[in-house]
């Protein structure tokens, strides 16, 4: 072959060629091959961008039992992390008090305090961290010390579990969804810290995120921390009716996860619709999973360099169901709250807990954990 037909066949190879350019199209998770287009992906991802994650098998028992079933009570996702002290995997979760389900989550949920001595559980209740209102833990260390850090929302007030979990005024509820907080221990055995906030301003009665809640900190190294937040217009009508508005994520920083924050935008920071975020960076950048509010039913992946400036968050990562290991299909009803916890050695996502909802939306949830492909 001489070098004009070499050079022919090459320029005919790219035009067809419709893949990766670079690594920032295998969505941050994986090795783009120029030449032949295709990403390679990381072990804990798949796809033609990388952007779904490749989760394992599970037996269907497991996927009944849950991670986090405590009885009659819901549980609704998690945060975990191993203790080197005792060797426990501790996890940090909110549990509606009484048998209130999540059409009550204001002013049911509490933050309870579980382990397991292994990853995936089953998980048993050990103490209660913060009693109504608190919501959307979500666990992380200080760089600086190694200190952990729980981010939440809520405030004191009361339960209704006594009174058949009956609603409250709204506009009272309103006032503590939009208060995010932080405690602070030297071990996950405690004791915490009184929470402190609320520490992201609420936007104005105009704004898209008049409410700012389920809160998701990265603590850099020299600590600035960069908070991910999901913002929702007022959303409270004249009625007292809950209205089913857009909820999207922002990004306020701070030099310290003590504050003081501010927020870096004025617009959301994802291009679709996503809420409950998750956010975590390695060596390739930043990245989110989210619960899509667009579809409802799927966890998306959404990426970035900088931190700043982000992928749409249209790439779905998981669907609520889950494939069990006889090949069949087990369905949830909504799958949310999407955590991860990480390979200890490798940084590699390792395992992805969730919120799910085996009937009705919202009538009764509890905690699953599946494992996440590390070979």
């Amino acid at each position: 072959m001489d070098i004009y037909m070499l050079l022919s066949t090459l320029t005919l190879a790219a035009s067809l060629r419709h893949g990766c350019e670079s690594d920032i199209d295998c969505s941050l998770n994986g090795v783009c091959d120029t030449f032949s287009g295709a990403c390679a992906c990381d072990p804990a991802w798949k796809g033609s961008t990388c952007s779904r994650l490749n989760l394992l098998p599970m037996d269907k028992k497991n996927v009944i039992n849950g991670a986090y079933k405590p009885g009659a009570s819901t549980s609704w996702g998690a945060n975990v992390l191993q203790s080197s002290e005792d060797g426990l995997y501790h996890m940090f979760v909110a549990e509606m008090k009484g048998n209130c389900t999540l059409t009550s989550w204001i002013p049911n949920s509490q933050i309870v305090h579980a382990v397991a001595t292994a990853l995936e559980g089953p998980y048993a209740f050990r103490d209660l961290l913060f009693d109504t209102f608190h919501h959307n833990p979500r666990l992380t260390r200080d760089p600086s010390d190694g200190s952990f850090l729980l981010f939440m929302i809520g405030g004191p007030l009361n339960s209704t579990a006594s009174q058949g979990c009956a609603a409250i005024p709204a506009r009272q509820g309103e006032l503590f969804d939009t208060r995010i907080l932080v405690s602070r221990a030297t071990s996950l055995n405690g004791p915490w810290s009184a929470p402190k906030g609320p520490l992201v301003a609420r936007g104005a009665v105009t704004e898209w995120d008049y409410v700012v809640t389920n809160p998701t900190p990265i603590v850099l190294p020299n600590g600035t921390t960069l908070m991910y937040y999901r913002g929702t217009p007022k959303y409270w009508s004249q009625s007292n009716a809950p209205l089913d508005l857009p909820e999207s994520v922002g990004l306020a920083v701070a030099p310290h996860w003590s504050g003081p924050y501010t927020k870096v935008f004025a617009d959301p920071i994802l291009k679709v619709m996503n809420e409950d975020p998750f956010a975590w960076k390695n060596e390739r950048g930043f990245h989110l999973l989210t619960h899509g509010r667009n579809d409802w039913w799927n966890t998306h992946h959404s990426y970035s360099v900088d931190g700043l400036t982000w992928s749409s968050g249209a790439d779905v990562a998981a669907d609520p169901n889950i494939t069990l290991a006889s090949g069949e299909i087990y369905r949830f009803t909504n799958r949310e709250r999407p955590q991860i916890y990480f390979n200890e050695s490798t940084g590699a996502p390792a395992v992805l807990f969730n919120g799910v909802c085996p009937d009705k939306k919202y009538t009764y949830a509890y905690t699953l954990a599946q494992a996440i492909n590390q070979a």
